[in-house]
């Protein structure tokens, strides 16, 4: 396989772009970077995009685990996964990668937690199930382009260099992909 930098640069920076765009439209943060990694990547499917829809808001709106941040492991776990609960060494591999995601926001937030990363953000955090507060977000994050559109940018980007790495693995991976684009 012919390695284009270049090519992936802008692969990367689409999905970057994609992630920013669709989070100040759309919120729902899981699923608007793993719709900025499928269009960018033309990989997945509907059934991968639903799947993401109750990741946003730090999971089920509860402030936990940063949704930007689980639409990327989901699109790295269906990349990297294992197919069936045998498959020890296929299972280590999807987890080496999500280490590789949670550990670029540990660096660059301090924590993958929804909460801190909105107080970090804002100067608060929102209690997402509370329908007010979930206004006071997004106007928030209106007034704020630094907000959690940039969030889901940086972890599409963070997300698309790690899936750059994986294609340039190879098989069998490539195989898939040559499949799927073919």
């Amino acid at each position: 396989m012919e390695i284009d930098n270049q090519k992936y640069r802008q692969a990367v920076e689409k999905a970057a772009q994609l992630a920013y765009r669709y989070e100040s439209k759309y919120y729902a943060c899981s699923q608007t970077v793993l719709a900025a990694l499928m269009e960018t990547f033309g990989i997945g499917d509907i059934n991968v995009l639903r799947a993401a829809t109750t990741f946003a808001g730090g999971v089920a709106r509860r402030g936990t685990a940063c949704g930007s941040l689980s639409g990327g492991l989901i699109m790295l776990g269906y990349l990297t996964g294992r197919d069936d609960l045998e498959m020890i060494e296929q299972y280590q591999r999807g987890m080496k990668f999500a280490d590789k995601l949670c550990s670029k926001f540990e660096e660059n937030y301090g924590t993958v937690i929804c909460k801190e990363i909105q107080k970090s953000k804002f100067g608060r955090s929102f209690d997402l199930l509370r329908l007010e507060e979930r206004k006071e977000l997004h106007a928030a994050m209106k007034a704020n382009p630094e907000g959690c559109q940039a969030v889901a940018r940086d972890a599409a980007r963070w997300t698309a260099e790690i899936m750059v790495e994986i294609f340039l693995e190879g098989p069998p991976l490539a195989r898939m992909l040559a499949q799927h684009q073919g």
